[in-house]
């Protein structure tokens, strides 16, 4: 029996379990219409078989999923049972209720919905109990549009068990990544380009684990009320095309400085927590001896997953300061060229110590060159690649479709890409997508001793990357043009 959180049902907290109540025979129904449906569907609850003139209250049951990293590694998803009221009633005189409610936005598939007696205690046995599975829909904010323009989407009803978390987006046929929804109550919101010829373009999606699962209608999960492909359709019509929006403006915001003090004597602040590589930082020190010498440092992690040494812990220099008669000193510096991710600042004088961390987010510079022959090479460069499980890698799509990963633990952050133009003339799009680079796929659903195989789908594009585990990364939209 799963835990009802009290809390879940504000004002009519199940709180003591009549005798009535106690004593009902099996013979109580409870019948849903429809018995499945899309976000914001009206459902209309029928039960008979209930204690007459009685309160009742429909309960849903759902999850509070969350994704599971911890030291760098993934773990996959860990989600506490949750409940909450819907919708109360009184039964007729006859012992039966009428209720309506509309399915709420949360994950998709099965959900067990009961009906409780008013005053029953948390984990009081329902009178009645029944299934409603919530069925995955996509929808488009615009069904036309020029080359380039926004095709903005978003998917409800994503589930978070293993077989359920992963729908992979294809357009025109092409597989362009991944969706998931685990950390946004089971929606997805994700922006692609319009990309290819004038006229229509198809955009679907398909459930799979590790891939497009093509005949999922016959697999040993299969739910008869989940569609096998959600679909829509959108028209390039003529007109200009929409670049994509310049890389130094899709930098993500940078955090405020923290403070940490690891002595008595001295303490070290820094006007930003984060920031991309060449970011500015201003470093003060105070409580440091009178007219000290100071050193500043910057730790950083140096090795690789393939080489079988593992990676080690070392600090370079950065800048040096001497303290005013105060003890306070403070210098401006830059982010170095180095892995994303936690780093420390560590500020030295003799055995006084105190550090700031200080956060590099990945970045990217705009294609060079920005137009190219058909056939051509254009490179992509970012900066500022992690080294953990879930920020090791990043993914590019290409038009529309994936063409490959990139690492960046072996290279300290610097990414090169090299990449063929397509021979089509006009304007092409190049999406940069973070994604999980390896771990196991603990969890809901999942096979026992986890899923370390199935999760191929890891390497893929995480197209909703604002539900990306561990780190917060960004996903990056450049274009250039063929000639």
């Amino acid at each position: 029996m799963m835990h009802v959180r009290l809390a879940a049902f504000g004002a009519a907290a199940l709180l003591a379990l009549p005798l009535a109540a106690a004593a009902q025979t099996p013979a109580i129904d409870l019948a849903f219409t429809p018995e499945a449906g899309i976000v914001g569907t009206p459902v209309a609850a029928r039960a008979s078989g209930l204690a007459p003139n009685a309160r009742y209250t429909l309960v849903w049951r759902s999850g509070d999923p969350h994704w599971r990293t911890q030291d760098g590694k993934f773990f996959g998803i860990e989600a506490p049972e949750t409940a909450r009221a819907l919708a109360s009633g009184v039964s007729d005189a006859h012992g039966a209720l009428a209720l309506r409610f509309t399915v709420p936005e949360d994950f998709g598939y099965l959900h067990d919905v009961e009906l409780h007696a008013a005053g029953a205690v948390p984990d009081a046995q329902p009178a009645a109990s029944q299934g409603f599975t919530v069925v995955p829909h996509l929808t488009l904010a615009a069904r036309s549009g020029p080359s380039g323009a926004p095709i903005a989407i978003t998917v409800t009803g994503l589930g978070y068990r293993f077989y359920q978390v992963v729908w992979h987006l294809l357009y025109d046929g092409a597989q362009t990544g991944w969706l998931s929804a685990v950390t946004t109550h089971g929606t997805a919101r994700v922006t692609i380009p319009a990309t290819g010829e004038i006229g229509v373009h198809t955009l679907q999606a398909i459930e799979g684990p590790t891939a497009p699962y093509l005949n999922g209608q016959q697999s040993p999960n299969a739910q008869a009320a989940i569609p096998q492909v959600i679909a829509a359709t959108f028209r390039i019509v003529p007109g200009a095309a929409v670049p994509a929006p310049a890389a130094a403006a899709q930098q993500p915001k940078r955090l405020p400085g923290v403070a940490t003090v690891e002595t008595a004597q001295a303490a070290l602040t820094s006007d930003t927590g984060s920031g991309p590589v060449g970011s500015t930082i201003d470093v003060a020190g105070a409580r440091f001896a009178p007219h000290a010498a100071v050193t500043l440092t910057w730790e950083t992690l140096v090795g690789n997953r393939l080489s079988g040494s593992g990676w080690s812990t070392v600090e370079r220099p950065l800048a040096s300061a001497t303290a005013d008669a105060s003890g306070a000193f403070a210098v401006r510096v830059r982010a170095p060229e180095d892995l994303g991710g936690s780093h420390r600042l560590i500020a030295r004088a003799g055995d006084v110590q105190a550090t700031a961390p200080y956060s590099i987010v990945p970045s990217v510079e705009e294609i060079a060159p920005r137009a190219v022959h058909p056939g051509e090479t254009f490179t992509l460069h970012l900066h500022g690649v992690g080294w953990t499980e879930t920020a090791n890698t990043y993914t590019t799509v290409l038009d529309n479709g994936f063409i490959g990963y990139e690492c960046g633990f072996n290279s300290g952050g610097d990414v090169i890409v090299r990449v063929r133009a397509p021979g089509r003339v006009g304007v092409h799009y190049v999406d940069l997508y973070p994604t999980i680079y390896r771990g196991q796929v603990l969890g809901p659903g999942a096979p026992p001793a986890g899923a370390q195989v199935n999760g191929i789908y890891f390497l893929l594009p995480m197209l909703n990357a604002i539900d990306h585990p561990g780190e917060a990364l960004p996903a990056f939209h450049l274009s250039f043009e063929v000639r």
